[in-house]
């Protein structure tokens, strides 16, 4: 317990500390509701609350990684708004590789730029159209004629030139299936190349042809001027 010392010095009313407290949290709160820090590229925002005991709760809410870029031997994961938010030696997330593009900008916590900016915007439409389908894609690759492929385990879907892949990559889920079904079939674990070029609807014909030679197991380094 408190010293007789200790009684003497003690607040004999607790209303000054209960005020000095209610100026706190006053003072936190008016400090957090104006105050903006440096943005970090892996954050989408930062609450704070104060309750009236003025204890703080700080909750960050992160902008998570969407793709990579593979180059000089690492991994570059970038978020939806195209910053580069970190770097591995392996794809650790397991994100679609973006590959086949040529950047200007190619740096840590900036925004990369490619020789084609509008290329990003298919990026998105075709990551999100994957995430909406709840699959997988492995690669998206890009040829010099900016027409996509992309990559689903061993299997390589060619996509065309387009804006929005969304009907094609709603057919890929099925046609996986159909694939995996006609390889135990055979007592086989055949790679596929798919052409959906011509895809417009739901329900068009495309072409499969079964392929022999294996793919690449590491994607190639980027290119920058």
């Amino acid at each position: 317990g408190f010293s007789e010392r200790d009684a003497e010095r003690a607040p004999r009313d607790p209303l000054p500390r209960a005020r000095f407290r209610d100026r706190y949290s006053l003072l936190i709160k008016w400090y957090y509701k104006y105050y903006e820090a440096d943005p970090l590229p892996f954050i989408e925002k930062i609450t704070v609350e104060v309750d009236d005991a003025g204890k703080i709760q700080i909750t960050a809410y992160e902008k998570p990684p969407i793709a990579c870029i593979y180059d000089m031997g690492f991994y570059l994961y970038f978020n939806r708004d195209g910053e580069i938010i970190s770097s591995r030696a392996t794809n650790t997330e397991n994100l679609p590789v973006v590959t086949g593009l040529k950047y200007n900008n190619l740096a840590m916590y900036q925004v990369f730029e490619t020789q084609d900016n509008s290329l990003f915007q298919v990026i998105l439409s075709i990551v999100f159209e994957m995430q909406n389908k709840g699959f997988n894609i492995d690669e998206i690759a890009f040829d010099a004629n900016k027409s996509v492929t992309i990559h689903v385990g061993e299997n390589r879907y060619m996509l065309g030139v387009r804006k929005v892949y969304d009907v094609q990559i709603a057919m890929i889920p099925e046609v996986e299936r159909k694939l995996r079904e006609r390889n135990e079939e055979k007592g086989k674990n055949s790679a596929y190349d798919i052409n959906m070029e011509g895809v417009m609807r739901t329900g068009d014909d495309f072409y499969a042809r079964e392929r022999t030679e294996p793919s690449e197991s590491e994607p190639k380094d980027s290119e920058t001027p």
